[in-house]
């Protein structure tokens, strides 16, 4: 039995194991084509540790260190926000990072600035910003808008975010004809006087999420690009308020916590 240790930390209630792996013990001990099964394994609520990802510290020749980020469902993603604060948190306790800096990801340097009640990171601005289009779901038009903040998100605007069933509706959003071969994460969004009410179903997890960074991240963008609100924008999900600031460059600012750490044994 091989010991892999890790840390659990959330930041507004989306959950990460994450992994030092920057001398290559899990890859060695795992191997890289069975890091998704590792995954599903660790993630999964019954028989593992549970997440809704994993993080892992990869080595860099450029920076402390690389974010390599899985779903719970053992799929590699370019990024994942929430698990970028959660991760900048974990490696400023080992002693990596200075108080403000950049990290490496698979969708490019990510920006941060850290303090004692949260991290803010900085990505760079969305791509295939699709605004205003609709489909067809069980007979139903939605009205719908679209952009790529590192991972792909569907926006869609609600009058009442309480009664959704996200994850029927989100699972069906996700795969839907429009957004193939690909998928893409489904943030369903309240505006309000205060801020942005946002709940989004997570591709990877196939599931909703208590909060989801870059689809709080998202949701900010096309509501000030539809001038619906104005940044500084407050994103209040299930798990928590993120704050989002939308400039040249994309800022999320939020809360992240570490919850134990422990060990789990492989074969």
């Amino acid at each position: 039995m091989k010991p892999i240790f890790f840390t659990k930390m959330e930041g507004t209630g989306n959950n990460f194991l994450i992994i030092d792996n920057r001398n290559g013990y899990l890859t060695v001990n795992v191997h890289n084509q069975s890091i998704p099964e590792f995954v599903k394994n660790l993630a999964n609520c019954q028989l593992g540790a549970g997440s809704d990802g994993v993080v892992l510290l990869e080595q860099s020749a450029e920076f402390p260190f690389e974010m390599r980020y899985f779903n719970r469902d053992g799929s590699e993603a370019v990024a994942c926000l929430n698990g970028a604060r959660c991760v900048i948190s974990f490696a400023f306790r080992l002693g990596l990072l200075k108080d403000k800096g950049k990290i490496a990801s698979a969708s490019g340097p990510i920006g941060y600035y850290y303090k004692s009640d949260g991290v803010s990171i900085e990505v760079p601005p969305p791509v295939d910003v699709k605004l205003n289009f609709s489909f067809t779901v069980s007979r139903k038009k939605y009205s719908a808008n679209f952009l790529r903040v590192g991972v792909p998100h569907c926006v869609i605007f609600v009058d009442d975010y309480k009664k959704l069933d996200v994850k029927k509706l989100g699972a069906a959003i996700r795969n839907h004809k429009t957004f193939k071969p690909e998928g893409t994460n489904v943030d369903f969004v309240k505006v309000d006087k205060d801020g942005l009410y946002v709940r989004t179903y997570e591709r990877g997890v196939e599931d909703e999420t208590l909060s989801c960074g870059s689809g709080a991240l998202a949701s900010a963008y096309i509501a000030t690009k539809l001038f619906m609100t104005q940044s500084p924008v407050v994103c209040k999900t299930k798990g928590g308020e993120l704050v989002a600031t939308i400039k040249d460059k994309l800022y999320l600012e939020g809360p992240s916590r570490y919850v134990y750490d422990g060990v789990y044994y492989i074969e």
